[in-house]
């Protein structure tokens, strides 16, 4: 928990879902605007990697970032390139993000973590939380070796603080929410079981424990859709997000206090 304790909060707006979000209204927040990137749904052009590469640049892996949609959930190999030592990938993920890529060498939101365990060195692991059993056999042969599936008996174990996850290495921790029940978030793809409480518990339990490096969020309903949908959307997303924070917060303080 030691680095997280004064970690920066990056906003990166993509699709101006966070302007309907009230939580990151906040001044002390950085505030990163792609929306005037072309080529960053869900596929990540050359051009817009460059560009977006250069708006991050004063910024490392280390603090929490707001990634928009799950569209973008590419960011999260931009964000761990900047990591220089041995690290582990915890992803809370409906989905794999695995699949092969539908566009040869280009960087997309569904093939992003095989780009991950392909290309970075100081990768030692990727632990899937929240992915249905059945998703691994879509997992290619060549990463599965880098691979550790997290069942539920084993979340809850995680959940109370009993468990040995990381094997001493550093956690970068990735959270999808459409891995959590369409009460607890609202995103533009199929959704999972996790409730809201056990993602705040599981956060502060790792924060607690584990040398946790950096933190993403991705998930939210992009604004660009029915308004009554979108507001419905935000007020659930932003509840989300609130409750994350709050588990770093609490983490932080029990940090602070031992």
């Amino acid at each position: 928990m030691r680095r997280i304790k004064k970690a920066p909060v990056i906003v990166m707006n993509f699709s101006g879902a966070y302007n309907m979000e009230q939580f990151a209204d906040n001044p002390d927040f950085i505030h990163i605007d792609c929306s005037d990137i072309s080529g960053t749904d869900c596929i990540l052009s050359a051009a817009a990697r460059k560009t977006i590469t250069d708006r991050i640049s004063g910024y490392g892996a280390r603090g929490i970032h707001f990634i928009d949609s799950g569209d973008y959930h590419y960011m999260t190999k931009l964000w761990t390139d900047k990591i220089d030592e041995p690290f582990t990938l915890l992803l809370v993920d409906h989905h794999t993000d695995m699949q092969p890529s539908l566009v040869p060498g280009v960087l997309t939101c569904g093939d992003w973590v095989g780009s991950v365990i392909r290309q970075n060195k100081n990768l030692k692991e990727v632990l899937l939380i929240g992915t249905p059993r059945e998703a691994l056999k879509t997992v290619p042969e060549d990463i599965r070796a880098k691979v550790r599936y997290v069942d539920y008996a084993e979340f809850e174990r995680i959940v109370t603080g009993r468990h040995e996850l990381s094997k001493g290495h550093n956690v970068y921790l990735s959270i999808d929410k459409d891995a959590l029940n369409r009460e607890s978030a609202v995103t533009n793809w199929d959704q999972g079981v996790i409730r809201l409480d056990e993602l705040h518990d599981l956060v502060m339990q790792l924060l607690s424990q584990e040398n946790v490096i950096g933190i993403d969020v991705c998930g939210e309903y992009p604004a660009m859709r029915n308004l009554f949908e979108e507001e419905k959307a935000a007020t659930i997303d932003n509840r989300a997000n609130e409750v994350i924070l709050d588990a770093v917060v609490k983490a932080r303080e029990l940090c602070l206090d031992s």
